[in-house]
């Protein structure tokens, strides 16, 4: 999940931000107009690039069922607006488990320990809510390069299975300017590769750097570690368990 925005910002806006954060609580009964104010009053001090600012996501609630409320995902990351990502967890026919190693050149956890494939579920180009699966494959395309339409010949399961329900992840990062505060409710969706599938692995968007294949015991490790990305820590350990309740652990 790469996020970076190009801005000017006044250090005495930090505070004012944490208080709006704690008033908006999420973005529970948050209107459009509401939000739209927000964006207007805000965006010409934050300064958002235009990645931040033409990619929409949609307001949820804590189920990931969405309000009808959209907007720029700029406005989300730094009020803490609840919104949808996906994170997607693959593992070899003889049961080892593939992490993504992030790429040195994304903003957030370079280098580090993630989920397969992570990433944001946004609008869709004519502003239609975007499913979970949906997000999720197109996140598999951007960043390991499978797609849905070769699912048959790609997964053992030929199609993403989900793990669990979809469930609520705040990570902060107040000191980041301007501050950080992402709040997802994710769904985790898991998979097997076949043999093609593996031989199919590239990083076309290259927020990927290469890949780790480890079995159940090292995975679980893997979380004693400092530099793991967040959204691996939240969500690893919700798979190795559904593995191990599904008699899938190797």
């Amino acid at each position: 999940m790469k996020s970076s925005m190009s801005f000017h910002f006044d250090p005495d806006d930090r505070p004012k931000i944490g208080q709006r954060y704690h008033a908006l609580k999420q973005g529970d009964n948050l209107t459009q107009e509401e939000l739209d104010s927000l964006v207007a009053e805000w965006e010409p001090r934050i300064c958002p690039n235009a990645k931040e600012r033409s990619e929409n996501f949609a307001l949820v609630r804590p189920d990931g069922s969405t309000t009808g409320v959209v907007g720029p995902r700029w406005v989300f990351h730094v009020f803490g607006l609840r919104h949808r990502a996906t994170e997607i967890a693959l593992k070899t026919e003889r049961g080892l488990i593939l992490l993504q190693r992030r790429s040195p050149t994304v903003q957030d956890w370079q280098n580090a320990p993630d989920m397969a494939v992570a990433g944001h579920i946004p609008q869709n180009p004519d502003g239609s809510d975007m499913t979970f699966l949906e997000g999720a494959w197109k996140e598999m395309e951007e960043e390991i390069g499978l797609c849905r339409e070769d699912s048959e010949t790609l997964l053992v399961e030929e199609e993403l299975l989900p793990v669990g329900l979809p469930y609520v992840s705040l990570d902060m990062a107040i000191e980041r300017t301007p501050p950080f505060l992402n709040t997802e409710v994710r769904q985790i969706y898991a998979a097997t590769l076949t043999a093609q599938g593996l031989s199919r692995l590239c990083f076309p968007d290259n927020e990927v750097s290469g890949l780790l294949m480890v079995t159940w015991e090292t995975a679980w490790s893997l979380l004693a570690e400092t530099n793991i990305a967040s959204g691996m820590r939240y969500s690893l350990p919700r798979y190795l368990d559904w593995l191990a309740q599904t008699g899938q652990r190797a």
